[in-house]
């Protein structure tokens, strides 16, 4: 299937780069957690998109765990090649519950970036008001997250939990994401990410569904005095979805 850019993007490659400048850890085969809550995505449910960047000591073929709130209906798994969306292979998954969650668990063959995108149940809607949180559970090692929000287009009194970090960024099709600061989570930690807006008629309308694109967004954040690399990874594609 042919993707559409709506939004703004840079090449994979930077995310491969940020994955080689991340500090190794002795006991993680991780770098980074990357997890996009949309508060209404294509489906008119919620949903998430989820990827995970190996470590760069960590030789392919792999085994990745990719953590799932509970509840989650996946999409489409796979790994990222950086080129093409359409060419990026769907990677069968075992979906295992866990404590409070669920883990989807694939080999990754070609690169070091696995993805999963999941419905993860329905947002309350009330008239123009909608609300919707995701209660995330690690259901794998511990790790670095960067958690973030794609808010649909003409989506006003917009209130996320925890606050998000830096300047919100827009595509062409009008949605929003916003950032929250990295945080790194054990095994088995939860972490909540509230969403309230108040919608648009057009978007009401219309159901809230999620335009389809490509976004890779590098954000820069400090934190305890320390210079980190924030990287958000989204590849929205137009593809069979595998559910």
């Amino acid at each position: 299937m042919k993707a559409k850019n709506a939004w703004v993007v840079a090449l994979t490659a930077l995310a491969l780069a940020a994955a080689v400048l991340a500090p190794a850890v002795a006991y993680a085969r991780v770098s980074e957690y990357q997890v996009q809550f949309l508060p209404v995505g294509q489906t008119g449910s919620s949903e998430v998109i989820v990827n995970v960047v190996l470590s760069p000591e960590t030789g392919l073929p792999a085994t990745v765990t990719v953590p799932l709130p509970a509840g989650a209906q996946v999409l489409w798994s796979g790994e990222i090649l950086g080129g093409n969306p359409a060419d990026d292979p769907f990677r069968q998954p075992s979906v295992v519950p866990t404590a409070g969650a669920l883990a989807a668990i694939f080999r990754l063959e070609q690169k070091p970036i696995a993805q999963v995108e999941a419905t993860v149940g329905e947002p309350r809607v009330r008239g123009q008001r909608v609300e919707s949180t995701l209660a995330w559970v690690n259901a794998a090692e511990e790790g670095t997250y960067t958690f973030s929000v794609v808010v649909e287009a003409g989506a006003r009194d917009i209130e996320i939990s925890p606050k998000p970090v830096g300047e919100p960024r827009r595509n062409d099709a009008g949605e929003t994401l916003y950032v929250l600061a990295p945080v790194r989570l054990a095994a088995g930690q939860k972490f909540d990410v509230s969403v309230r807006y108040v919608r648009s008629d057009g978007a009401a309308a219309q159901g809230g569904a999620a335009t389809s694109g490509n976004a890779v967004v590098i954000a820069a954040a400090a934190g305890l005095g320390l210079a980190l690399i924030a990287l958000v990874l989204v590849l929205r594609k137009e593809r069979a979805r595998s559910a």
